[in-house]
């Protein structure tokens, strides 16, 4: 419960609560951590990574069998602090994220491991089994107005009264889960000019952890008298969801060591269509659509999921600070106060899938050198608190090959950190880069990344791709 007093943006031990929620949550996911594999997922070498980002793509490998041994990205990023300085304020982050912020605040960590996958192409016919751990996490629209008056131990009022009324959703919210999806492809025409196929991915889905904290609808007064801070005719909502196998309740820390894949508890699907146009020297426009994390997450016995309502008369205060890092406390205290009423739910509940549309084309310039366009939007409301986040982008990403090897350059707008440029290479089936290593040499970037992998194919050469 230290989250929603850090999602609420009240009182001041709510800082230590920011702290515990990027130490225990977000730094984990970072080093481990879907996120797009823009670049070389429009490689020219069409293999699992493609496929993975549209299964129509596996009618498209580079040859007639395919092998990812790995695979992995990672990223962190946010709307207010560069990357430089969220190191260089990595212990007072939260109160420089208020201090800075001119807008609601949003951050995120994303990304995701694939183990040891492959695909293969017969005739008309293309399969695949791809394997991945994906993970996540998100902050949403955290009010930094009401947050830098009482989160910051240097101001002192003798009294400040501050009208609040946001009807957004503030979010705290981290899922990761472990997938193993059935890839079948299928060319429906590949005439001399034009080729165009379809391919799904049915996954079967395992749940590994599901934690959120929002505070939605929040409208009042918050009142501020020397250290004192209370709210007083005021309304909300506030959801906490967690596993109580795993989440501490007496500090809301993450225990690693109970994280495991669990039982099969979810069923997704991806749905991809590709259109290529060729000439006599091969493919010279390649271009797909997907929707992709189509599904839920099951989270059963033991996953907690509890609404409170607050409703706090006018005339009537509710003390925010007084509040210790202590779930089980705060559950007391709300109860207690007469101004919270509670919906539990211990049978589980049901979390969306991230779903995406995608859509790319792939321009062959020349012999040596191509443009690719890749671009997804978030489906699903990112305010529902059973629903998992995902970030909208499009980006632009000039490429050249040389033999083997290739260098592709992508630069793309990402909606919470915004435009950045990367550089990648590639040689045979190794690959690696990142989004945003351009940007942060010349002009610093609130956002910082990595993806790396290694395939390898064998077979016959598909001769119409690029």
């Amino acid at each position: 419960m230290r989250i929603f007093k850090f999602v609420d943006d009240f009182a001041i031990p709510m800082k230590k609560i920011l702290i515990s929620l990027f130490a225990s949550f977000f730094v984990p996911l970072v080093v481990m951590a879907q996120y797009p594999y823009v670049g070389i997922q429009t490689s020219q070498r069409k293999g699992i990574i493609s496929a993975m980002m549209n299964p129509a793509e596996m009618n498209n490998l580079s040859r007639t069998v395919e092998v990812q041994f790995f695979a992995g990205n990672a990223v962190v990023g946010n709307n207010t602090l560069t990357f430089s300085e969220t190191l260089e304020n990595r212990n007072d982050l939260w109160n420089k994220l208020m201090e800075r912020a001119d807008q609601p605040v949003d951050g995120n960590t994303d990304g995701s491991v694939i183990i040891p996958s492959f695909g293969m192409k017969q005739g008309k016919w293309s399969f695949g089994l791809i394997s991945q751990i994906q993970t996540r996490a998100t902050i949403l629209n955290i009010n930094a107005d009401v947050g830098r008056y009482v989160t910051d131990n240097e101001i002192n009022f003798d009294i400040l009264t501050l009208g609040i009324n946001n009807p957004n959703n503030q979010r705290a919210n981290t899922a990761t889960w472990f997938e193993m999806g059935a890839v079948i492809g299928r060319e429906i025409w590949n005439s001399p000019k034009s080729k165009f196929s379809v391919g799904t991915n049915f996954k079967l889905l395992f749940p590994i952890g599901y934690t959120n904290v929002g505070l939605g609808n929040l409208r009042g007064t918050l009142v501020v008298d020397r250290t004192a801070v209370s709210l007083t005719n005021a309304q909300a909502t506030v959801n906490i969801s967690y596993d109580e196998s795993v989440v501490n309740k007496r500090n809301f820390s993450i225990d690693y060591e109970n994280l495991n894949f669990g039982q099969l508890s979810g069923v997704g699907l991806d749905i991809g269509f590709n259109y290529q146009l060729k000439n006599k020297e091969g493919v010279w426009l390649n271009t797909g659509m997907a929707f992709r994390n189509i599904g839920h997450l099951t989270f059963g016995a033991g996953k907690k999921n509890q609404t409170f309502q607050m409703n706090i008369p006018e005339g009537e205060s509710f003390r925010i600070d007084l509040l210790e890092p202590d779930l089980r406390a705060v559950e007391r205290d709300f109860l207690e106060s007469g101004y919270f009423s509670r919906e539990t739910n211990r049978d589980g509940f049901r979390a969306g899938l991230p779903t995406v549309w995608a859509a790319n084309a792939d321009l062959k310039l020349s012999n040596k050198f191509f443009l690719s366009v890749y671009g997804q939007k978030f489906i699903e409301n990112k305010e529902n608190n059973l629903q998992i986040p995902a970030m909208n982008l499009i980006s632009l990403t000039p490429s050249a090959i040389f033999g083997n090897f290739e260098v592709y350059s992508s630069w793309g707008y990402y909606d919470i950190a915004g435009f950045t440029g990367g550089l990648g290479f590639r040689f045979g089936g190794f690959f690696i880069g990142s989004h945003s290593i351009l940007t942060a040499m010349m002009a610093d970037t609130k956002k910082a990344d990595l993806h790396v992998g290694l395939s390898w194919s064998f077979g016959k050469k598909i001769t119409d791709n690029f």
